[in-house]
């Protein structure tokens, strides 16, 4: 039979058929799209397209892991500083050999003068001359403790830093210096540019302001040009009257740590925590935004061709920004290389090729103006919840002939690839299905080659396909709730109020820890359960509920039940022990033909309808007050209350003779005081678990007779 319940509980919507989900899938037809792949050789557009990327290789790696400073040795070559204790090296030839060393820390700047260099290392308070040979000798005292550029003015250095009273810049020559300008409300000068008419573009920390030194023939003033809302301005090139301005929040930080970054976020919306940003000064100094970032940090600006080349950190993105607003118009930006270290620090002209320096760890690659003849691109590692069959991928790609593109996959069970994931498949074609295993993780590559000169293949975009595996919901409990309790969404409209709860119950209440949206009220005869269920693929449930007594068939209570509490209404059955089966299904968000199902079955609960029996009730005057005894018995609960009132007013709370409620049957006496009596009658009440409450009076004098 099926047992309708008799409390007011949520009336459930008439259930329409449950709407499936869109297969899982990911969508690669954006930049943003794109973010955090592994790209090399590969090209990733403003508008998420891929293409052949000009040709890089290493070409040197460097025993230290942090290249701070790099200038051209103007033959092809250049001169670094790396390493904390003031190591100084030469690539030249195709090899990185040590040069020397300079006494203090790190080295930030360096200029070259003659064929000898001029550095700053930290905290000393003096250049230092490095000759071609290695050697090492004082070139001038100075007013600065951190030295970030060095610039040339004929034969003389212009020193930019700063001291402990703010910024600094300086003119220096051998074993003399004076002041050119100060700035203390900024920490440091950090970069700067000739303007081209004697004076220089500076960059500062604090603020990130862009100022411009006149210099001493045409007035020797300092002004600020913008205030870029950054912290830094790390690096100034001036291109045809324009001035661009690479800014960096937190950048010194990056710069030390390595770290690599997982994700990025470009073109961050306003609000947003912004990095980094290319921000351009026109003629007439209004600033522009060119682009920004909220993860990467730009660490070098450079000019190569049509465009600006951005170094960023910490993944050391090479980014491109055409110079021309219509370049800009067609194409803002683009990702063109990706060195594989943490920063992409410096950039340097080496013959038609540029040098880009990265750094954790320290190397060095040759960028070209030939384009790549292949290049790939690993996707971001795909997850599925929590394992997923991995289905095929559509390709939408443009390939002129000699030029072609592949795709692979692999799968592991661990969030990094590492030797547990399985080898690439064979290249694919689109909507070709791969042959692997169903696994948690996935990754694809995406493969772009030509076999003709400056011809390459365009990715407009990739869709792959996967199917979550579908896991049964996982049980941990069904909580009993205590007799008379009752849950439901809404409160019935005749609720009795939590001010009639058993005080036991009343204590519980508090400490339940619903959501906040159920309601709590009491009813005699009601129980109700709580639901403790989850489900691994995060899916909806509905449940399936039955009530099995110790004897008989089970009786059907609900379907389809949606909520995670169930409250009913027990008048209808008979007294006896009773067990709550609930089958939990994830239906609802499944198709029909892959549902999971769990099943939970309480422990036994008791059904008890009848009150207590209360017998042997007498009451005898004794001394000043009255002996009351009686004995009550319930054949199924346990008792759990009793009290005594002979006063018709005020119930006094009683213990059985043995103290201890443990019994369906308990004996009770107790001597009433006088001053707690009034007139000839008494009563007495006692309640078992269940709440069933019993009462009895007699008057004084008719003992044994009950009223």
């Amino acid at each position: 039979m099926r047992l309708k319940a008799m409390i007011p509980l949520m009336i459930p919507a008439l259930a329409a058929p449950p709407v499936q989900a869109e297969p899982p899938m990911a969508n690669f037809a954006s930049f943003n799209d794109w973010l955090g792949a592994n790209a090399h050789g590969v090209r990733i557009g403003a508008d998420g397209r891929l293409r052949l990327a000009p040709a890089l290789r290493r070409v040197a790696q460097l025993p230290e892991g942090v290249v701070w400073a790099a200038i051209s040795d103007g033959a092809g070559g250049a001169y670094l500083s790396a390493g904390n204790e003031g190591k100084l090296f030469h690539y030249t030839g195709g090899q990185v050999k040590p040069l020397g060393q300079v006494k203090g820390g790190i080295v930030f700047a360096m200029v070259k003068l003659g064929q000898d260099l001029i550095v700053a290392p930290t905290g000393e308070g003096k250049l230092f001359r490095v000759t071609p040979a290695g050697d090492v000798k004082p070139f001038a005292d100075i007013d600065a403790k951190m030295v970030w550029a060095l610039g040339l003015m004929g034969s003389e250095l212009v020193v930019a830093g700063g001291t402990e009273k703010g910024a600094v810049l300086l003119l220096a020559r051998e074993n003399f210096s004076r002041r050119l300008a100060e700035l203390p409300e900024e920490t440091a000068f950090t970069c700067m540019a000739p303007d081209g008419q004697g004076g220089w573009y500076l960059g500062s920390h604090g603020r990130g302001l862009v100022l411009r030194y006149s210099g001493v023939q045409n007035g020797d003033r300092l002004e600020t040009l913008h205030a870029t809302g950054f912290e830094e301005v790390r690096s100034l090139i001036v291109q045809e009257g324009q001035l661009f301005v690479g800014a960096s929040n937190g950048l010194a930080n990056r710069f030390a740590s390595g770290n690599l970054e997982r994700r990025e976020g470009y073109l961050a919306e306003a609000g947003s925590s912004t990095k980094g940003a290319v921000i351009r000064l026109d003629r007439n100094r209004v600033p522009e935004t060119l682009w920004q970032s909220a993860q990467a940090q730009v660490f070098a600006l450079s000019t190569w061709g049509s465009q600006i080349l951005v170094g960023t950190g910490n993944r050391s993105r090479i980014f491109s920004i055409p110079l021309t607003d219509r370049g800009r118009d067609l194409d803002p930006f683009g990702v063109i290389q990706d060195l594989g270290t943490a920063q992409a620090s410096a950039f340097l002209g080496s013959g038609s090729d540029l040098m880009v320096i990265g750094s954790n760890p320290a190397e060095i690659h040759l960028l070209s103006e030939n384009q790549a003849t292949e290049g790939t691109l690993e996707s971001r590692i795909l997850k599925g919840l929590p394992i997923a069959d991995w289905g095929r991928a559509y390709l939408d790609v443009d390939a002129p002939s000699g030029t072609g593109v592949e795709l692979q996959y692999r799968v592991g069970s661990t969030e990094t690839p590492d030797g547990t994931w399985s080898a690439w498949t064979p290249p694919l074609r689109s909507v070709e299905r791969p042959n692997m295993r169903p696994a948690r993780f996935a990754q694809f590559r995406v493969k772009l080659t030509s076999a003709r000169g400056g011809a390459t293949p365009v990715v407009e975009g990739v869709r792959l396909h996967w199917a979550n595996r579908n896991l049964a919901p996982i049980w941990e409990n069904v909580e009993i709730m205590p007799p008379g309790l009752v849950i439901t969404r809404t409160a019935p409209q005749d609720d009795i109020g939590i001010e009639r709860v058993p005080m036991e119950t009343q204590k519980l209440v508090p400490a339940l820890g619903y959501l906040g949206t159920e309601k709590r009220s009491f009813r005699r005869g009601a129980q109700a359960f709580v639901f403790r269920v989850s489900d691994p693929n995060g899916d909806q449930l509905q449940f399936r509920l039955r009530l099995l007594p110790e004897k008989g068939a089970p009786i059907e209570m609900e379907k389809i039940w949606k909520e995670r509490f169930f409250t009913f209404d027990t008048l209808p059955i008979p007294d006896g022990k009773y067990r709550l089966e609930v089958m939990a299904s994830d239906l609802p968000s499944q198709p029909f033909n892959f549902a999971a199902t769990a099943m939970w079955k309480t422990a036994p609960f008791l059904v008890d309808h009848t009150p207590p029996v209360i017998s042997e009730f007498t009451a005898t005057p004794e001394g000043e007050g009255l002996r009351v005894r009686f004995l009550a018995r319930d054949e199924t609960s346990l008792l759990r209350e009793a009290a005594v009132s002979a006063d018709g007013d005020q119930w006094l709370q009683i213990a059985p003779e043995d103290r201890v409620f443990d019994m369906k049957e308990e004996r009770f006496e107790v001597l009433v005081p006088r001053d707690r009596m009034r007139g000839d009658r008494v009563t007495v009440k006692v309640m078992d678990a269940n709440n069933n409450e019993q009462t009895a009076a007699i008057v004084i004098g008719e003992m044994g007779k009950k009223r």
